[in-house]
């Protein structure tokens, strides 16, 4: 009874959204068996008892108020992944990072508020690897004034999907010896369903379309295309771009695009889009990596299909996002101080890699870092007190940072900052990509007014370069998106302004109540102790034993 009712609130709510200044939703977050894919039934995540989660759609000033009930027989949290939090961290999602995450059985509100931001965005599970197993969702945030630049728009999000849970791989996977570690060949879902029950896109004559293309994924790749379409960035992770002609779209995990597409002029024939999944650690092999799908781009029911001469994916392309360009022409930012982060990985004898920033494995402490920020005084601005787990990088209000990112590993990697944006200033080769039978990145700068995005893609053997403005407080992680380099330690956490955190940061009792249910401190160092005492944390994973 209890999920119909919210069932029926959702329902509402969806019919009048676009007038709405206060848009609330009813989530009882839990797990349905169902096989979502066509070849494998599991436990895959849900709310309100069904599959998929229904997109949620705002108007930009609205105010989101998402009601979770965690019907779970573990902790969730909700994370909506690009939205700014304006010292209402704790709204932020991230388990141990920002709160403490919502214990099983119990409520709990996120106040979500949409004043300064418009785009592509989405919000998934960011607890317990829940992401992996479906929960997540697009999250579009519209103009008040719908945009002359297009007619009609269009949704397209696509998910790759395992075979098992995904605690369920990692427990076979921990028994395994690494020569006997076999490889994942994941399917595709897109809108939410079997890839290869999709429904058509439906295109009028002469009609200018924004398609906002989505990937959802947690360890594939995509690339997107239209063959006989011309295609058009706007924009990227939400930030809006000068248009860009290109003639598909490569996505990593977290990674979204808005394209405009015109129609022909006529319905006389019907075409294809294609969708690739891929990733470069996975073995090759004849129809299960790379997959292939293709959905029918429909004029008119029964017309034939154009015949589009096959283009090698090197010759074309693509959305590169060092050659794009922001359209508010923010200038490149000067650099006041430069953060070197080196991707490390470290492969145990059971087969599960580990992946760290430097030379441990993130993971989380006793207490979630916004609150050892805010209740250690002064001391919030040594990063010793977060522990070494944390990672931790300490940031002065007002400056101006440059991540410069080394990947000397076999693995690309989707890198995603929370609560803001940065610059992708360049890209260039690290490593020997050769030596180890990979394509050598080329070296790129920018333009002078860089593309800003909230993930980006750090191809293997390579390093890249960007830059972010420290505006306000914040607690803020920076992760890889892939689940496996997430999972397993590829983190780092940034704490901008402690001071202002603690003059400005006002948390709910509700919060802390849900921190008190799990038995979790809300104040001390990362062991929960005063000043440097970590007594009681447990010892952190080395990952660089070079």
């Amino acid at each position: 009874m209890l999920s119909f009712i919210w069932g029926l609130f959702l329902l509402l709510n969806s019919a009048t959204i676009g007038c709405a200044e206060r848009v609330e939703l009813f989530w009882d977050i839990g797990r349905l068996n169902i096989s979502r894919d066509g070849y494998s039934t599991w436990k895959s995540m849900c709310v309100n008892n069904a599959v998929p989660i229904p997109p949620v759609h705002v108007t930009q000033g609205d105010v989101l108020v998402l009601n979770v009930r965690n019907s779970l027989d573990v902790p969730t949290a909700v994370h909506a992944h690009g939205i700014y939090h304006n010292y209402t961290d704790y709204y932020d999602g991230a388990e141990m990072v920002t709160e403490c995450g919502i214990p099983q059985g119990e409520n709990f509100t996120y106040i979500i508020d949409t004043t300064n931001q418009v785009g592509d965005l989405w919000i998934h599970g960011h607890a317990h690897s829940q992401l992996t197993d479906g929960f997540r969702t697009p999250f579009i945030i519209h103009e008040k004034i719908k945009p002359s630049t297009y007619d009609e728009e269009k949704l397209l999000y696509f998910e790759d999907w395992n075979e098992r849970a995904f605690k369920d791989m990692v427990a076979i996977d921990a028994k395994l010896k690494l020569a006997d570690f076999p490889p994942s060949y994941r399917t595709m879902l897109i809108n939410g369903v079997n890839a290869n029950t999709s429904k058509s896109l439906y295109f009028e004559p002469r009609k200018r379309y924004r398609l906002r293309i989505m990937s959802l994924t947690t360890s594939s790749w995509i690339k997107f295309r239209m063959p006989g379409h011309t295609m058009h960035v706007i924009s990227k992770d939400g930030v809006e771009a000068v248009p860009m002609e290109v003639d598909g779209l490569d996505l990593g995990p977290g990674q979204r695009a808005s394209i405009i597409v015109t129609a022909h002029d006529t319905a006389e024939f019907n075409y294809m889009y294609n969708v690739t999944l891929y990733a470069n650690f996975i073995p090759l092999y004849p129809g299960l990596m790379p997959r292939h799908y293709s959905g029918l781009i429909e004029y008119q029911k029964n017309a034939p299909l154009a015949s589009i001469p096959t283009v090698d994916d090197a010759q074309l392309v693509w959305n590169d996002v060092i050659n794009m360009q922001a359209r508010d022409r923010m200038p490149l930012l000067p650099v006041d101080r430069q953060i070197v982060l080196s991707i490390k990985q470290f492969t145990p004898e059971h087969g599960i890699p580990y992946y760290s920033f430097g030379d441990y494995a993130f993971n989380h402490s006793l207490v979630p870092i916004l609150f050892t920020a805010l209740s250690m005084g002064e001391l919030a601005s040594n990063s010793s007190v977060y522990g070494p787990q944390a990672q931790a990088h300490i940031l002065q209000y007002g400056e101006s940072i440059e991540l410069l990112v080394y990947n000397d590993n076999s693995k690309d990697h989707s890198l995603h900052l929370h609560r803001g944006e940065y610059q992708v200033v360049e890209v260039g080769p690290y490593g020997d990509a050769v030596a180890n039978n990979h394509t050598a990145v080329e070296f790129q700068k920018s333009g002078p007014s860089p593309m800003r995005c909230a993930a980006v893609t750090v191809r293997a053997y390579s390093y890249i370069k960007l830059r972010f403005h420290v505006n306000r407080g914040m607690v803020a992680l920076f992760h890889c998106h892939m689940m496996h380099g997430g999972y397993f330690g590829l983190a780092a956490t940034f704490i901008a302004a402690p001071e202002l955190l603690q003059k400005y940061v006002k948390v709910p009792e509700e919060v802390i109540r849900m921190c008190k249910l799990r038995g979790i401190k809300t104040s001390g160092n990362a062991a929960g102790n005063e000043g440097f005492d970590m007594t009681g944390l447990p010892p952190p994973f080395l990952v660089n034993r070079e």
